[in-house]
């Protein structure tokens, strides 16, 4: 079953890692909840974190005082954060190719590397840094 595609804001994001973590408080059940999201770098004022529309989506759940992040909450999670690595090594990339036009070895062991088609060793070897 594919994983659907949910946007969401930084804060909402922010969340759902801090409830992997740890469940967290309902921050309507008091003060010391409310510190609680605090110390943890979370506003539970901020209106762009919208818990209710993480429950409803089934991201979260609020239970027995607590929110907890779902089997579904994590998977988007993790979809994220793969997607944000996969961009910063596509940059890598970009990188490598704009500044390295005069060595194409380097470049291409980069691209693999990144691409997962060549092994550390073998990149290293591509590159002419390997033995």
């Amino acid at each position: 079953m594919p994983l659907p595609h949910f946007e969401l804001s930084s804060s909402q994001y922010r969340l759902l890692a801090e409830t992997l973590l740890s469940p967290l408080p309902d921050a309507d059940e008091g003060e010391d909840a409310q510190l609680d999201w605090l110390a943890r770098g979370l506003d539970p004022e901020d209106p762009e974190l919208d818990l209710s529309e993480l429950a409803f989506l089934g991201l979260v759940t609020r239970e027995g005082g607590a929110v907890s992040t779902t089997p579904l909450g994590a998977a988007v999670h993790y979809r994220a954060v793969y997607e944000a690595a996969e961009e910063r090594l596509s940059a890598v990339v970009l990188l490598i190719e704009a500044v390295g036009r005069t060595d194409l070895q380097v470049a291409r062991a980069v691209r693999g590397l990144a691409q997962g088609t060549l092994s550390l060793d073998q990149a290293l070897n591509e590159a002419g840094g390997g033995g």
